[in-house]
């Protein structure tokens, strides 16, 4: 019994730090359970729980508010390029509270400013011209004054003929009619002869001063790319030929869904004048424009919006043209301006033609260079094609929305830049 009891007492007898544990142990137990208790009665964000509606209402409205206000330019850009409307013009929201006087006088207003505008670009266009080719003008104008001054002087010796004859004629003198006849005859002829040639070399002495002078770079000279997503594909190709060439860096700015219709989103004209105004080795400025810009548009001042193709549309979108021209001018910039390519859509193939008959008259008048792309890209505005046709194959150059090009077009209209462009080697200064 004894050696019972010791085993029994032995192996119920338990330590104290054992039994300090348990109590340990049971209190925590009992902490977790009141705290669990306390959180199914406190309803947390972070519980398995649902989110109510308007909890989920209130989150997505203030993601959405700060999203706009992050992406405000690019929303404004998408709905003026996809529906022609700008959100944030107050002429539009504010169009019945205009009266037709007030239209009246911020007609007249902007007929004055638009007369004033388009006699300070007109002068500030010309003076440069005058300055680029000192030495032409006073050659054909010496050649010019010098063929008149010949004119003149072969006028009196016909008239001279003439009177002599008449007088001959007159008097009865004893000559022989016939034979002096014909010498008269064939001096009109050659008269007459050498008069039409003189003519036709003052035309093309005349002619030759509207010819733009040739793009002639150098590798300290900087070329600026201007343009919508037409010019994002073809920038690039004439960047990485101009500097592995010539080393002649470049600027591209580029930007799609940008245009001249709509300043108030992106403003061309002020972007090309601020670079050229920060740059001064920027020598070529090459713009490629107009796929985004055959619609209406807001004018300041106006009510409603410009129609495309009005007057009021094509002498607001004219004054945008020459203000780049202006600007490239002002700065001794030359400028290359490709034109609009033919497009699948009706409407939009429309447009370009309408579009580049205004680029084109433009830069005729500041003797800039125009370069058209449809006989590079194998199509007319007649035909549109995806295609251009060779001895070997045919080679897509347009992708399936029919408005952009593939990397062989872009690379195609690539080289056609580079074959503008002449390269000037800068002279040794080491050198005597």
């Amino acid at each position: 019994m004894m050696i019972y009891k010791k085993s029994f007492s032995k192996n119920n007898k338990k330590p104290k730090s054992s039994l300090k544990r348990q109590r340990h142990k049971s209190l925590n137990k009992s902490v977790i359970k009141k705290n669990l208790h306390k959180k199914t009665n406190t309803p947390l964000v972070f519980t398995g729980s649902p989110l109510s509606a308007r909890y989920i209402l209130v989150i997505m409205s203030v993601t959405a508010i700060a999203l706009i206000a992050i992406y405000y330019k690019s929303i404004l850009i998408y709905c003026q390029q996809a529906y022609h409307t700008d959100l944030f013009d107050g002429n539009t929201i504010a169009s019945q509270e205009i009266s037709p006087q007030d239209i009246e006088k911020n007609y007249i207003d902007e007929q004055n400013d638009q007369e004033h505008i388009i006699t300070q670009a007109s002068t500030s266009l010309t003076q440069p011209i005058d300055v680029a080719l000192p030495v032409t003008e006073n050659k054909t104008s010496k050649l010019a004054t010098d063929e008149f001054d010949e004119i003149k002087q072969n006028k009196k010796i016909e008239e001279v003929v003439t009177d002599k004859n008449l007088k001959s004629e007159d008097t009865g003198a004893d000559y022989n009619l016939e034979i002096y006849s014909d010498t008269t005859n064939q001096n009109k002829q050659e008269i007459v002869s050498v008069l039409q040639d003189r003519n036709d070399e003052v035309h093309k002495d005349i002619e030759s001063i509207h010819e733009p002078l040739p793009i002639v770079l150098t590798s300290n000279d900087k070329v600026f790319f201007a343009g919508d997503s037409l010019m994002q594909g073809v920038a690039p190709y004439v960047k990485k030929m101009l500097f592995k060439q010539y080393k002649i860096e470049s600027i591209d700015l580029s930007k799609q869904s940008t245009g001249l219709a709509y300043p108030s989103a992106f403003d061309w004209p002020k972007t090309i004048n601020d670079n050229l105004i920060a740059d001064p080795s920027i020598k070529l400025l090459v713009v490629f424009l107009g796929a985004n810009d055959p619609w209406d548009f807001p004018v300041k001042g106006y009510a409603k919006y410009a129609k495309f193709k009005s007057e009021l549309w094509e002498e607001h979108y004219r004054l945008r043209i020459a203000s780049i021209l202006n600007s490239a001018i002002e700065n001794d910039v030359q400028v290359l301006w490709l034109a609009a390519p033919c497009m699948r859509k009706h409407k939009l193939n429309n447009g370009m033609v309408y579009l580049n008959n205004l680029y084109k008259s433009e830069i005729e008048k500041t003797q800039q260079h125009f370069l058209t792309t449809n006989e590079l890209l194998g199509c007319t505005y007649e035909k549109f094609s995806n295609f251009i046709e060779t001895d070997k194959a045919k080679i897509k150059v347009r992708v399936d929305d029919g408005v952009h090009f593939t990397p062989t077009g872009q690379k195609i209209l690539a080289k056609a830049i580079m074959e503008q462009i002449i390269y000037k080697e800068l002279e040794d200064t080491f050198n005597d």
